[in-house]
C-alpha cells in the first residue's frame, strides 16, 4: 500500500507541473524585507516519452526581479534539462542528432564499451571518484545497485516494512570496490574523454549512481550561469540542495529555516545567508519503520557503503559554505556514516582542506529528551534568534 500512494504522489507532482505551460507556475512571496518572485521548472520527457522530474525532485528559481526572472528561467531550464540528462541513471535520451545519449544510464546498460563522454559528465564523474577516495568511500558511485534495492521499501510518511533478503545485501556490498580500487571499474580515459565500465564478474550488480551529488554540482553550474544577470537569487533542489546569490553591490539576506525531522516543532533553527550553498541530509523523507522486539528502528535512504545498511546516529545534517553546494551534498552523505562527532569534524576538515573551503555545520543526534543540536561556532553566528521568524523565512529546508 505505501509503495502505491508514494508512486500516485510522484503521479500527481508530474501531472501538476506538466498541465503548466512552459516554466511552470509562478508564486511571489513578500516578507518585511523585499517582494520576490518564484518559478518552478518544468517537467522533461525521455526517450520513451516518459514525463520525468528534473533531478527527480522540485527545482525553483526565486528572484527579486520579475522580469528578469522570466529570462533567467529560460535558460536554467535548458541547462538544468541538459545536465540532468547526463546524469540520469534511469532513463534514457535522445541527443541533437536524434542518436541514444551517452549517460549515466547508457553507461550501465553497456558494460565493457569504451563509450565517449561529453566532458561535462567525464568531469563530474572524475570528480565523483576523487571525491569518493577523499570520503574513505563512505561516498560511493558504484551504489546504484544497493540503492535500487531498498529504494521500494521507502516513503514520505510512517509505514512498517522488511528489510531486503540480508544475503542479497551482503552480496552487493561484496561486489563495492575498496575507493582506492575505483578507477579499476570506472576507466576514465582524460584524453579521448571517454569511460570503460568494466564491473567484471559483479555485473548487474554493480551500477554508476551520482545521486549523492548530482543535485549541488548540478546546482553549481547553473548558479555560475545565473550570476549574469547581477540579481538575487535562491535556486533550490528538493528543499535540500539550495544556492543563494546576491551581487555584493546590492546584497540581500536570504532567511533560511531548517525543519524538524522528529516533527515535535515546525523547524529546528534558522539561519541568514547572503551568498553561499547549502546542503541538508535528514532521515523523514525517504524510510520505513522496522519492527525490533520491543522497538522501532529507522531505516533511511541514507545507505553505508560499508554495511548496506541505513545508520542511526544522526537525524538531520546540515552543511553550509560559500559555494561548492556538489562538494556539500557529498559530505552531508558523509557524515551519517559516522558515529562519532570528532571524527566527523575531521571528516569536514578533511573536506575543508580539499575545496579550499569553509564549511558551516549543524547536526541533530537522537536523544533520550527529544534531539541533541550541535552547531559550529560560525553556524551559531548566522542564527537567527526571533520571536518572528517563521513569517520571514523564503525558504525551508529539509533532507531529501
Amino acid at each position: 500500500m505505501s509503495n502505491f500512494l508514494k508512486a500516485f504522489s510522484s503521479i500527481l507532482i508530474i501531472l501538476c507541473l506538466s498541465l503548466i505551460s512552459g516554466c511552470t507556475l509562478q508564486k511571489s512571496h513578500e516578507t518585511d524585507q523585499e517582494k520576490t518572485f518564484t518559478n518552478y521548472f518544468d517537467v522533461l520527457t525521455d526517450s520513451d516519452g516518459n514525463l520525468v522530474l528534473p533531478l527527480n525532485t522540485t527545482v525553483q528559481l526565486t528572484m527579486t526581479d520579475e522580469k528578469i526572472l522570466g529570462e533567467a528561467t529560460v535558460l536554467a531550464e535548458a541547462e538544468l534539462f541538459d545536465w540532468h540528462r547526463l546524469a540520469d541513471s534511469h532513463h534514457r535520451y535522445l541527443d541533437d542528432q536524434g542518436n541514444e545519449l551517452h549517460n549515466v544510464a547508457y553507461i550501465n546498460q553497456h558494460p565493457q564499451e569504451t563509450i565517449p563522454l561529453d566532458p561535462r559528465l567525464f568531469a563530474m564523474l572524475s570528480t565523483a571518484l576523487d571525491l569518493s577516495q577523499q570520503s574513505d568511500g563512505l561516498f560511493h558511485p558504484l551504489l546504484g545497485s544497493l540503492s535500487s534495492l531498498w529504494e521500494s521499501k521507502f516513503a514520505p510518511f510512517p509505514t512498517e516494512n522488511t528489510d531486503p533478503d540480508p544475503a542479497v545485501i551482503q552480496d552487493l556490498v561484496g561486489c563495492l570496490p575498496a575507493a582506492a580500487n575505483l578507477d579499476a571499474v570506472i576507466q576514465l580515459d582524460q584524453k579521448s574523454q571517454s569511460i570503460r565500465f568494466d564491473p567484471g564478474v559483479c555485473e548487474g550488480s554493480l551500477q554508476i549512481s551520482l545521486g549523492a551529488m548530482a543535485k549541488g554540482y548540478i546546482l553549481d553550474q547553473l548558479a555560475d550561469m545565473l550570476k549574469q544577470f547581477n540579481t538575487p537569487f535562491l535556486l533550490d533542489a528538493g528543499s535540500s540542495s539550495l544556492i543563494a546569490w546576491s551581487p555584493p553591490a546590492s546584497p540581500k539576506a536570504w532567511n533560511i529555516g531548517v525543519r524538524d525531522p522528529s516533527g515535535s516543532s515546525a523547524m529546528l533553527y534558522a539561519f541568514s545567508l547572503t551568498a553561499g550553498a547549502v546542503s541538508t541530509s535528514a532521515d523523514d523523507q525517504h524510510y520505513f519503520l522496522l519492527s525490533d522486539g520491543d522497538q522501532q528502528l529507522r531505516r533511511h535512504h541514507i545507505l553505508n557503503p560499508h554495511t548496506g545498511y541505513s545508520e542511526n546516529w544522526l537525524r538531520s545534517v546540515t552543511l553550509c559554505a560559500s559555494d561548492q553546494a556538489g562538494i556539500l551534498d557529498v559530505l552531508s552523505t558523509v557524515l551519517y556514516n559516522i558515529e562519532d562527532p570528532a571524527e566527523r569534524q575531521a571528516m569536514i576538515h578533511r573536506f575543508e582542506e580539499i575545496a579550499q573551503l569553509k564549511i558551516d555545520y549543524a547536526w541533530c543526534e537522537p536523544a533520550e529528551s527529544g534531539l541533541k543540536l550541535t552547531l559550529s561556532k560560525s553556524m551559531e553566528q548566522r542564527r537567527l534568534i526571533s520571536a518572528a521568524w517563521p513569517d520571514s523565512l523564503e525558504v525551508e529546508i529539509r533532507g531529501e
